[in-house]
């Protein structure tokens, strides 16, 4: 639009005065030509006191700075252009999209004030919530959600109720200081409009409460409640002692805010629950590494002792004793180990003497395992690898298994080194019946047992574990002519 061709047709006229966007015609002096009643609104004057003035002359603080080189811009390239400015004398945002032509300029206005305002509450919100993430309980959470409401989202007066599954109802663990001077202590709500909120996961908005059934105290001071679930744990309650005080973007922001809330609650309930079984874990591995474990030694000793003095029948009784026995001291070891090695959350990786590790294991095996035969093929290298103070059990329970599940009458076990550029890899073979293609990953995992075995069925999940841990890996191939050939392959140090 130009100050030739004003827009004198009424249709046109009327349209133009019934969007909600400011629209401005400019001639090629930059004087107003036409403007509507919005766009007078956000200029701060009378449209009468526009037309024909330099656009310069009227524009507010703050925007003729910007405003006035995008019109330059806009008539030396002959295409569209846009600025966004800040009015310092009350705040008000707006955008300016400038469209030139033979004329002058078209420039429509549009304000973003409450754009701007939305977009800093959710920049709060997300440091809100990163802080309610760091919380430890549920109460702190409770309390950073509560402060949140009042500061960032402007609603004073708000309460967050958990469930207590000892009272069966729901307890105020956090409330504001214009809840708590209006209404003093909460009380505890195991019925009500609050109360259904949280059985049915459903928000509520209520306009005037007084003319709600089941409320749950009908004297109550509030009349408008904002009711928002938080999951599983609780509701978050927003009052006034207004009507229909809250608005729909006061419903949408608290919505977004107890979501947030819920995430935090749930993340530090699941932590709380991991902590205590932890410690029941920890508790369970002390008692089987003491109490069961010493019981069980005892009665291997007596067993010994017994050994010496019987012979057939009960003889092969006794033996059978010290077979179980030992296998239950083995579980008992294995089991606290799989248990140190899950629990771990601050062990990093060191690296580890090859040699002395994997030879200690060796003589214990021989020592043990009397039945068998144990043999290195060369020398075992001084080496390091990237491990930790439990790589020992690594090896143990790879010779132990290789012994444990063979049935020749000869058990033969033969352990190999091999240097690599990056990394170590350690083979245990042995004579015994192999492994079915179909079972050599499964063998891995928790509770496996080969067939026949005498084994506690951790022992190769342990071995996956530390190893994956390590950054490493393992698996199993044929050997020949027979058995099975279990390699760890290790980082070097």
């Amino acid at each position: 639009m130009s100050r030739d061709a004003p827009p004198s047709d009424s249709v046109h006229v009327e349209t133009l005065e019934r969007i909600s966007d400011g629209v401005v015609a400019l001639d090629s002096d930059c004087r107003y030509t036409y403007l509507n009643s919005r766009a007078a609104a956000l200029l701060g004057g009378e449209r009468e006191t526009f037309l024909g003035t330099v656009v310069w002359e009227t524009l507010p603080d703050g925007a003729t700075a910007v405003v006035r080189p995008t019109l330059e811009r806009a008539t030396e390239t002959g295409t569209a252009q846009s600025c966004e400015w800040t009015a310092t004398d009350h705040g008000r945002s707006c955008l300016a999209r400038v469209y030139p032509d033979d004329h002058g300029h078209t420039v429509v206005v549009t304000e973003t004030t409450d754009q701007r305002q939305h977009e800093r509450t959710l920049g709060r919100l997300h440091e809100a919530t990163r802080r309610m993430l760091l919380g430890e309980t549920p109460e702190q959470v409770a309390d950073l959600m509560s402060r949140a409401a009042v500061e960032i989202l402007e609603l004073p007066v708000n309460a967050v109720h958990l469930y207590d599954s000892d009272r069966e109802a729901l307890v105020s663990v956090a409330q504001s200081t214009g809840c708590y001077e209006i209404l003093g202590e909460p009380p505890e709500l195991a019925s009500g409009l609050a109360w259904n909120a949280y059985q049915s996961g459903s928000v509520g908005v209520y306009t005037d409460v007084s003319s709600e059934r089941n409320v749950f105290d009908a004297s109550t001071p509030f009349r408008s409640e904002l009711l928002v679930p938080l999951g599983g744990h609780g509701v978050f309650i927003v009052a006034s002692e207004q009507p229909d005080e809250f608005t729909e973007a006061d419903v949408t922001l608290a919505k977004l805010l107890a979501a947030n809330a819920t995430v935090a609650l749930d993340q530090v309930t699941s932590e709380n629950r991991l902590a205590r079984q932890r410690d029941n874990l920890e508790l369970l591995t002390r008692m089987m590494s003491h109490d069961i474990r010493n019981d069980l030694q005892v009665v291997g000793a007596v067993a010994d002792l017994l050994g010496e003095t019987v012979d057939g029948t009960q003889r092969e009784y006794v033996e059978k004793i010290r077979r179980s026995t030992a296998a239950a001291v083995e579980l008992t070891t294995s089991a606290q180990e799989l248990v140190e090695a899950m629990l771990r959350t601050d062990t990093e990786p060191c690296p580890v003497a090859l040699e002395q590790t994997l030879g200690e294991q060796i003589a214990q095996v021989r020592e043990t395992q009397t039945a068998a035969t144990i043999i290195v093929a060369g020398t075992l290298p001084a080496v390091s690898v990237v491990a930790d103070e439990m790589l020992g059990s690594v090896f143990r329970n790879l010779l132990k298994n290789a012994v444990q599940h063979n049935d020749s009458e000869t058990p033969a076990v033969t352990v190999a080194v091999e240097v690599l550029d990056d990394s170590v890899r350690v083979s245990v073979a042995d004579n015994g019946p192999g492994i079915p293609d179909e079972r050599k990953e499964d063998i891995f995992g928790r509770g496996e047992r080969g067939m026949s075995s005498r084994g506690t069925g951790i022992g190769l999940y342990l071995v996956q574990t530390l190893v994956d841990q390590y950054g490493g890996r393992v698996w199993v191939e044929n050997n020949e002519p027979t058995g099975a050939v279990f390699l760890v392959e290790l980082r070097r140090q």
